[in-house]
């Protein structure tokens, strides 16, 4: 049974390729790297827990592609490109099988998208995997969330709710009315969504040229956009009574022919709405930036879909609550002009 030091020698110090001849990756007591000039680091950091995060018996591979993906969806949604990250694994044992599936995982997306692993720590637990990146962003360049102005439209990336009907796949808990209607390369194709996110790194870098605020879709599409209004009020002084909120629109929200197959049989928009683990960008956008914007996507391969807008809300007249802090509430969902109401639609809770 390989030692500590032996895992580190032989799987994962290899994974330290890429970095310049005056930089130290794995090996040392710590990494030492350079910071491009004219940049800023960003630093994203996200754990993932075996049957929190991901199911218990999820493959190795899948697991490290993902522990790694999730926050280059980070990067992605601040408009910043990847540089390097470090790695802390909990491992209930030493299983060469899984570590050498794991370690096949990061080689692939650390390949994919050229950033190498530069350090981190091993030791003997129940299965957790935190990984820590560093990006880079050209000074006072980062999209932040709080930047959504009244009138903007609310936009997405490629499709939402697959994530989180992935899930569902996994568990055997797709309904009876749906299961037989999807396809098994619509079932792998929702499996891979979940297991295998493709982070949107390909638009970051144009992100910030047409985005006012932008964030990751991890917890599900309503609970990111509240964190939005969340931020961007606390930077706009309230002004007779006023906040942010925003209008969705359901038949503007991109779905995929699984995810159309389940809403048309079940109506079940909690799935989509808040399930999570979507890992595309939402963000907000002048409305005279949105064709600039879908060019360019365009040209990347990546779609963009405007599904409503940021609008003014009277908060002092509003039941729903007494402070000027945005919730869910704040969230009016409508379909074809009609307010609708799908019920519990909060988003993952880590507490």
């Amino acid at each position: 049974m390989a030692s500590e030091f032996e895992l580190i020698n032989f799987l994962f110090e290899p994974l330290s390729r890429g970095l310049s001849p005056n930089e130290i990756g794995i090996g040392d007591d710590g990494a030492v790297l350079n910071v491009p000039e004219n940049h800023q680091l960003v630093v994203v950091t996200d754990t993932l827990v075996s049957g929190v995060h991901f199911p218990e018996n999820t493959a190795a591979y899948d697991v490290a592609w993902k522990a790694v993906a999730v926050n280059l969806s980070d990067l992605a949604a601040m408009g910043a490109q990847p540089g390097f990250y470090s790695l802390a694994l909990t491992i209930p044992e030493n299983n060469q099988v899984w570590l050498n599936g794991f370690a096949k995982g990061l080689e692939d997306i650390g390949s994919f998208y050229q950033i190498p692993l530069v350090g981190g720590d091993t030791t003997n637990g129940p299965l957790t995997i935190t990984v820590t990146m560093q990006g880079w962003v050209s000074t006072g360049k980062a999209i932040r969330r709080s930047g959504a102005k009244e009138g903007d439209l609310v936009c997405v990336t490629n499709y939402i709710g697959n994530g989180a009907l992935g899930l569902m796949v996994a568990l055997n808990t797709l309904p009876e009315s749906v299961k037989g209607l999807i396809s098994e390369a619509d079932s792998q194709y929702l499996l891979d969504a979940l297991n295998l996110p493709q982070p949107q790194l390909d638009l970051s870098s144009s992100l910030k040229e047409f985005a006012n605020s932008a964030i990751d879709i991890s917890d599900g599409l309503l609970a990111d956009l509240g964190h939005i209004l969340e931020e961007s009020n606390k930077l706009i002084a309230p002004k007779d009574g006023k906040v942010l909120g925003a209008q969705i629109n359901l038949e503007f929200i991109p779905l995929s022919n699984a995810a159309r197959i389940y809403i048309e049989n079940t109506g079940h928009w909690p799935a989509i709405l808040a399930g999570g683990d979507d890992y595309q960008l939402c963000f907000t956008i002048a409305p005279d930036k949105l064709n600039l914007a879908q060019e360019m996507s365009g040209k990347l391969g990546v779609k963009i879909t405007a599904i409503g807008k940021v609008v003014s809300l009277d908060r002092v007249n509003e039941s729903s609550s007494t402070s000027n802090k945005p919730s869910l509430m704040d969230i009016t969902l409508l379909s074809h002009g009609k307010k609708i109401d799908v019920g519990e639609a909060k988003g993952y809770m880590h507490f």
